[in-house]
């Protein structure tokens, strides 16, 4: 029973704020229906922007994107994964980022049958140690695209993997000088790319990584990488575009000594007052949060007591004598000091604010300022 409500407006000026920040292009990030706030809408308002570079997750979610934008440029950032996905790529001018010689392979396949060039971005490991053509693979992988005419570099990639960590600059800058090296093999090859390094955090604190393209993803979403940190306020132009309410189902008395919900594992220590929530961990409201979330209303908090049930939550009401059945009351965000950030849930959670997002933007949603 949880209602999802997203602000276009914020992303927007999310996007407007970060652009300014840059005299690098923006590839907006909008992978896994851009962290839960919906691919198409969201896609649509930074288009609207000024954004003309995109970043889907997959060829799947690419080819949703072709469909409300069909000029702007779309990446498929984990690039193809299925057979079916490498099919795709020309017809629908989708650039895929590959990290294997095995997708390297088939794409000069998918390029010599359809005839027509196929731009592909290169995705280089850096330093994350996850996917991507390690330094040594370089001149292997030079000898691959001497031999495949219809492949076009279109640009190299990498990702950063402690931009947003205190004490992660000599990390940044080691990846980025891995980096430059590895564009400069290309370079003295004769290729002509683009360069793209920077993610949401290094757009913010390092304007040396911006090169070409900058990736910005969870401050699109109004998320401050740097909250809690010296460098908080170079996120603080940033503001939560997701907020999340759900419906007061009844409101009751506890006595002192009655426990609530499963196990009885909260315990009133005095008379209280207190309110059951339809929601639950069947609409991703963890139940991790039992007996230490909070909840928000009209300026107040709400700790959340007991265990999460599946479509019910109980928190406490005792000094709300307003807060009735029919009422709504924020699970995310919220007006005013106390709102419950994404931030400060995943916190809650020993997770970040993009599985926050991710999992409660699975509920219906609605759009505001489109």
């Amino acid at each position: 029973m949880l209602k999802v409500e997203v602000d276009l407006q914020r992303i927007k000026d999310n996007c407007l704020n970060l652009q300014q920040k840059t005299t690098a292009r923006i590839m907006a990030v909008v992978k896994a229906d851009a962290y839960g706030h919906g691919l198409e809408e969201t896609a649509l308002c930074l288009a609207a922007a000024g954004v003309e570079h995109f970043g889907a997750g997959s060829v799947q979610e690419a080819l949703c994107l072709r469909k409300v934008l069909p000029r702007v440029r779309i990446y498929s950032l984990l690039g193809p994964v299925e057979p079916e996905d490498y099919k795709s790529l020309s017809p629908f001018k989708i650039i895929p980022c590959i990290h294997s010689q095995e997708q390297f392979r088939q794409l000069r396949t998918v390029a010599a049958e359809s005839g027509e060039p196929l731009p592909v971005a290169l995705k280089l490991e850096t330093g994350m140690n996850r996917l991507g053509f390690r330094p040594q693979d370089l001149p292997g992988l030079m000898d691959l695209w001497a031999r495949s005419p219809g492949l076009e570099l279109d640009m190299l990639a990498s990702h950063l993997c402690m931009a947003d960590v205190s004490g992660g600059e000599a990390q940044v800058r080691r990846q980025l000088q891995v980096f430059m090296d590895c564009s400069r093999f290309f370079r003295e090859r004769g290729c002509i790319f683009q360069m793209s390094l920077a993610n949401s955090a290094a757009l913010l604190a390092y304007p040396e990584t911006h090169l070409d393209i900058v990736r910005p993803g969870i401050s699109l979403y109004g998320d401050n990488p740097f909250a809690g940190t010296h460098l908080e306020n170079r996120g603080k132009c940033l503001g939560q575009a997701m907020q999340v309410s759900a419906p007061v189902l009844a409101v009751h008395e506890l006595k002192k000594g009655q426990g609530v919900s499963y196990g009885l594992c909260f315990t009133a220590p005095k008379d209280m007052r207190i309110a059951v929530i339809g929601c639950g961990y069947a609409d991703y409201y963890s139940r991790r949060l039992s007996n230490i979330g909070w909840m928000f209303y009209q300026g107040s908090r709400l700790p959340v007591l007991g265990r999460v049930c599946m479509q019910l939550s109980v928190v406490d009401a005792t000094h709300l004598s307003g807060l009735v059945p029919g009422e709504q009351v924020w699970v995310l965000g919220g007006l005013g000091p106390g709102m419950v950030s994404a931030r400060e849930m995943a916190g809650w959670l020993g997770t970040i604010s993009y599985e926050v997002f991710c999992l409660l933007g699975q509920n219906p949603r609605t759009y505001r300022n489109g």
